[in-house]
Parts: C-alpha cells; sequence; structure tokens
C-alpha cells in the first residue's frame, strides 16, 4: 500500500506526459485537416482547466496537515517539480522572451537588461538552498508568519509577518491573474474580464478543495506542462531556422548575423532620421508636461482646425477619429492629460535607447545601467529566497536534507525554462530585424499584419518619418506578452500557439494556487485563530480558510481587470517588497542569538516602509498628485523595483540595533 502511496503521483506526471503529447499529436491533426484555429486553441484551454480541477476534486481534504502542508511528506524531485512550477509566473513564462528581445541582455545604459532578471531569479534558490530551507523544515511551522512568530514568540511579529506576506502574495497575485486573463481571453476568444473569471475557476477548484495537497499534484502536472510546452515549442523554432532541434546551437549560430545586421540598422541613415524624429517629439513634450494648461489649448487649436479641415473634404470617418483621439482634444482632465503625455514620451524613450542588437553599441565603461542592473540582482536574489509562497515549500518535504535537495530539482528546471526563452528571444530578434525592418507599410510580413490587427495587439508601427518603411525605431513590441505570437512570428503549426498557451496558463495558474493558499492561510492561522480563537477546532480552521481562498480570489479578481501598467513591473516590486520585509528577520532570526522581538519588529517596519515608500513616490500617478519630478525622488538613479536596495540593509540595521538597545534598556 505505501509503495503505491509513493508511486502513484510518478504514474500521474507520466500520465499526464503522455496525455500532452497524445493531446498535442491529435490537435496537429487536426490543424493539418482545417480545423480552425480557435477550436483547435480552446481545446487546450478547457482540457487544461478541467485537468487541473480534477486533480483538486481528487485531491480534497479536510485534514489541517494536509490541508496546509501537504502532510509533510512530499518527496525532493515533486516538491522541486511543484516549487518549479510555483516559481515559474506568468511574468517567467510570457515576459521574460520578450524582454531579453526588447532590451537585451545587459540594458540600454540607463535600465537593466534580461540577464539580471536570469541571474537574479536563479541566484536566489542558492541562497534560499544554503540560508532557509533545512531551517524552515526543522521548525514544523505551516506559514512563515507562524515560523516568526514560535521564533521570537511574539504574538506581534506573526501579526506583522502575516501583513507584510499577504501584501507581498497581493501583488504578485493580481499580476498572475492578469496574466491569466490574457492566455485565457487570447485562447478562448472571450473578453479579457470573462477569461480572468473562467481560467479563476480552475484555480479554486484546485485550491478550495483540497489546499496544498492538491496545490502540489497539481503543479507536478502544471510543471510537466511548462517545461514541455517551453522545450517542443523552442526546438520547433530552432528546427525552422536553423534546420535542428538544439536550441542553444541555433542560438549561437543565429548571433553572428543578428550583430551584423543590428550594426546595417545602427547606420542607416532613415534610421537616424527617425530618431531624429523622435527626439524633437520627446523634446515637444516636455514643454507640454512643464506647461500644460497652455500646452492644452493650443493642441485643442490645432486639432480643431485639423478636423474642421478633414470634415470639410469628406475624409474617412477614421481618419477624423485618429485626430480626435489626440489627447488634448480627448482628456478634460489636466492631470490625465499630463499621465498620458509622460507614458507617450515614455514609450518614445524606449524606441530610442532600447538596443537594436542584445547590446547598446559604444556603451563602454561603467554606467547608471550597471547600478541598475546589480541592485535588480541583488533585490531579486534575496526576494526569491524570501518569498512566502516559495518559502512554504520547506515545510511539505519529511526531512531538511529533502527540502535541500528539492530547491536543487526546482533549479533544474527552471534553467530548462530559461535556457529556452533565452534562445527563444535570439531566434525572434532575428525574424524581427530581417524580415520587419526595412519593409514597406504596405508590404508588411503576414505576420506582422496579424499581429497588429489582434484584439490583443502585439506589435504596432509608427511611421516617425513618414518615409513608408519601417525602422527599427518605429516598431513597438508588447514584451510583457509577446512570446504568445511566436508560432505566427516563425510561421510554424498554430497548435503550438495553444500548447504555448497552455504553458502559460500552466505557470501563471501555478503560481497563483500558491499565493492564494498563502494569502488565505495568513488571514485565517496568523491574524485570527492565533488571536482570537486559538483553540478553535481544526475543521473550523481549515473551513475558514478555504472560505477566505474564495473572497481573496475574486477581489484579486477584480483588481486584474483594471488591467495594471505591467506584469514584469509589479512582480519586481513584489521581490523588493519581499526581500525588504522578510530576509533581515530571517537572516538574524536563524543565525543569530541575539535578535528578540524588538529587533524582528523593528526590522520588518523599517525595511518594508522603506521599500514601499520608495516604489510609490516613483510611481508616475503619486508624482502626478504631489506634483513631483523624478530627479527630485530617485535615490542614486536606481529604478522604484530596485527598493530593497534600501530597505534590506535599512531591516538589517533597525535588527541590530532594536535588538541591542531593548537589551540594554531592559537590564
Amino acid at each position: 500500500m505505501m509503495m503505491y502511496l509513493k508511486s502513484w503521483p510518478w504514474r500521474l506526471l507520466l500520465l499526464s506526459f503522455a496525455g500532452l503529447v497524445l493531446l498535442t499529436l491529435l490537435l496537429l491533426l487536426a490543424d493539418l485537416a482545417g480545423v480552425p484555429k480557435g477550436v483547435v486553441n480552446g481545446f487546450f484551454l478547457v482540457v487544461s482547466i478541467i485537468g487541473y480541477a480534477l486533480i483538486g476534486m481528487f485531491c480534497r481534504t479536510t485534514i489541517p496537515e494536509e490541508y496546509f502542508v501537504a502532510g509533510r511528506s512530499i518527496s525532493a524531485p515533486m516538491n522541486g517539480m511543484a516549487t518549479a512550477a510555483d516559481w515559474l509566473s506568468a511574468a517567467s513564462f510570457i515576459g521574460l522572451t520578450g524582454l531579453l528581445l526588447s532590451d537585451g541582455f545587459v540594458g540600454d545604459g540607463q535600465h537593466p537588461g534580461g540577464l539580471a532578471y536570469l541571474l537574479g531569479w536563479t541566484g536566489g534558490f542558492c541562497l534560499l538552498g544554503f540560508l532557509f530551507a533545512a531551517k524552515l523544515n526543522l521548525s514544523q511551522s505551516i506559514t512563515l508568519p507562524d515560523f516568526l512568530g514560535r521564533r521570537f514568540d511574539s504574538a506581534a511579529v506573526r501579526w506583522l509577518a502575516a501583513w507584510g506576506a499577504i501584501l507581498c502574495s497581493s501583488v504578485y497575485l493580481v499580476a498572475q491573474i492578469y496574466g491569466i486573463g490574457l492566455v485565457a481571453s487570447m485562447l478562448s476568444g472571450l473578453t479579457f474580464e470573462l477569461g480572468v473569471f473562467l481560467a479563476l475557476g480552475g484555480v479554486l477548484l484546485c485550491s478550495f478543495l483540497g489546499g496544498m495537497r492538491a496545490v502540489t499534484w497539481t503543479q507536478g502536472v502544471q510543471c510537466v506542462v511548462i517545461v514541455v510546452s517551453m522545450v517542443v515549442l523552442t526546438m520547433a523554432v530552432s528546427f525552422k531556422t536553423q534546420g535542428h532541434p538544439f536550441f542553444t546551437i541555433a542560438a549561437a549560430q543565429s548571433l553572428p548575423q543578428i550583430q551584423e545586421r543590428a550594426k546595417q540598422i545602427e547606420s542607416d541613415p532613415a534610421e537616424l532620421a527617425t530618431r531624429d524624429v523622435i527626439s524633437l517629439r520627446m523634446s515637444n513634450l516636455h514643454v507640454k508636461i512643464a506647461e500644460p494648461v497652455y500646452a492644452r489649448e493650443v493642441e485643442r487649436q490645432n486639432v480643431s482646425r485639423q478636423v474642421a479641415k478633414a470634415k470639410s473634404e469628406n475624409a474617412s470617418l477614421r481618419d477624423i477619429q485618429k485626430l480626435e483621439a489626440n489627447p488634448a482634444w480627448r482628456e478634460t482632465s489636466v492631470d490625465r492629460l499630463v499621465s498620458a503625455w509622460q507614458a507617450e514620451r515614455e514609450v518614445l524613450a524606449e524606441a530610442i535607447y532600447r538596443p537594436v542588437g542584445f547590446q547598446v553599441p559604444y556603451l563602454n565603461g561603467w554606467n547608471s545601467g550597471w547600478n541598475n542592473s546589480l541592485a535588480l540582482i541583488f533585490c531579486l536574489m534575496l526576494g526569491t529566497a524570501a518569498l512566502p509562497h516559495i518559502l512554504v515549500r520547506s515545510y511539505t518535504t519529511a526531512t531538511p536534507a529533502e527540502a535541500e535537495r528539492s530547491i536543487v530539482w526546482a533549479l533544474a528546471f527552471i534553467v530548462v525554462v530559461y535556457l529556452c526563452a533565452s534562445s527563444l528571444a535570439v531566434l525572434l530578434k532575428s525574424f524581427v530585424l530581417t524580415e520587419l525592418v526595412g519593409s514597406h507599410l504596405d508590404q508588411l510580413p503576414d505576420w506582422a499584419d496579424r499581429l497588429k490587427l489582434r484584439k490583443l495587439a502585439l506589435l504596432s508601427i509608427q511611421d516617425y518619418n513618414q518615409d513608408g518603411i519601417v525602422q527599427f525605431a518605429d516598431i513597438r513590441l508588447f514584451s510583457d506578452y509577446l512570446v504568445l505570437g511566436v508560432p505566427e512570428i516563425t510561421h510554424i503549426s498554430s497548435v503550438f500557439t495553444g500548447l504555448l498557451a497552455a504553458g502559460a496558463l500552466a505557470a501563471a495558474l501555478s503560481t497563483a494556487d500558491g499565493l492564494l493558499l498563502t494569502i488565505s492561510n495568513a488571514l485565517a492561522q496568523d491574524l485570527y485563530f492565533q488571536t482570537a480563537e486559538p483553540n478553535a477546532p481544526p475543521l473550523r480552521r481549515v473551513m475558514l480558510s478555504k472560505i477566505l481562498l474564495m473572497v481573496v480570489a475574486l477581489l484579486a479578481a477584480w483588481f486584474a481587470t483594471n488591467r495594471p501598467v505591467s506584469i514584469l513591473f509589479w512582480v519586481t516590486c513584489a521581490f523588493s517588497l519581499a526581500a525588504s520585509t522578510f530576509f533581515p528577520v530571517l537572516l538574524l532570526g536563524i543565525y543569530w542569538r541575539g535578535m528578540n522581538r524588538v529587533g524582528a519588529l523593528m526590522a520588518m517596519v523599517s525595511g518594508l516602509g522603506i521599500s514601499a515608500y520608495y516604489i510609490a513616490v516613483n510611481h508616475s500617478w503619486v508624482q502626478m498628485r504631489l506634483h513631483l519630478q523624478a530627479s527630485d525622488t530617485v535615490w542614486l538613479g536606481l529604478d522604484p523595483v530596485c527598493a530593497g536596495v534600501f530597505g534590506v540593509p535599512v531591516g538589517l540595521l533597525f535588527g541590530y540595533l532594536g535588538s541591542k538597545l531593548s537589551k540594554t534598556l531592559k537590564n
């Protein structure tokens, strides 16, 4: 019997792998037979959600040990797969390829490139394995706030840690559900809002019924889907471009061609003229933002004359609506108008400064981009090692050694996906530079037209110098979800669109599952039962956690339907918040015996406060309301997502000083 219990999860994983391969082959045959793409893609969506929901129903439980920590009986490989799926979020799976393609590996000399994310995210698992995994497992706790509350024997520490976990996880959760909405609406053809709530049903059926037990087994299956879909897609693109499936070699073979093409584009007079036009437009926006009331009146008069002229000449309705779309004509609020101009200026700056290849030319010596890159690596590493929904995975294995080994397994799966994302970015760049740049606007590649005309556009082109030819600076790729257009860009079967979206959906759902459990358990276990009703029966604890999980999911879905500006931005902010709130108190609390509850409270409050302030005060909405300039609020030239660089040292300092001073005053 015990052998069956130990072996059947692996049978489930093998069955999911075989089922995914069989489903892909069947849908490939359906595509060749002329079945509509919407039907093929929608089938992937329905089968994925139903499959995850069935696992949740099969693994349903009301036993607290099973619901909260999966019975502490998960093997290292299985826990590693679940951790990898929990970690490989929508930002990693959907956004990383587009980020590497758009921003390059080392950035533009001002902002970090994609390499900082790769190093920070993978390095964080090394820290987690070395510093925290075994220690947390030994504690036999249920949640991160539970561990800290026991370590410092303080309800106040538990309470504050619970609110910190809720804040970090909520920011992360909204971004994941936003990614779920993007994928589900793309596959099903439904609106974004309906896509969110459709996919959310699969999340709830899994985590609501079975808690950590169901989530663990579901995430094991999702890890298979994520890795297989990414590897198969990248191999298909590699075969299409270089004639073999070894994608890392194919990327290396494509790099010289990309570098040569990038040099041609950078020295092209038409490209330089386009950048001059964009620079002039940015200068005009600077002037408008400085004097918005006067600029709005002047702009409205110009638009009014242009609209009147267009109507007198019987221009098309589309041309008239394009003129009336000018924010100075449309917006009645000066604040919203300034915000629109600032957003346009950011888009123009990105068009000028982003690298054509993977590195900005003539970028030598130290620059602010390196500062931002190192700061971001620091935040992502420490944030990874301190994220509550990742740390809870250390509680689900039987022994500390198993917890450490599971980190190694997780890192292995994550590295495979990141190698695929990096190779895919290189291979896609060659299509953009060779097929799109230099083409006539009325003779665009077929894939460019399709990406532009999608309901969820992945590409926009603005002919800044009005020469009718696409320059690199004219192109705007929506990197947050560009990877969803890979099959069309590379001319491979549309079945890969469904397979890719199934992987993206698995990535977003798996992370959302873990985050929902973290938030609901913090609310139920750490905030309510440990303070208001510590002697509550086990069944009541589980049921309240389930109810809160549903409430949190619906609230997060409502926030996600308001469409946050960037998945990657908010995910990265969550890392800085987690690093600042939990890394100092965990490090000092585990490895320094002198750390006490006063130091713990001061470490969390100061670290979280500094990071939250830096992120908030540098947000465009706050700056617009308080009439601030970025030069007034940016410290050391670092981006807001690097707030952890300030929060972590402050948290360590206040944790040390608080512990020392409290002991001195007590004596």
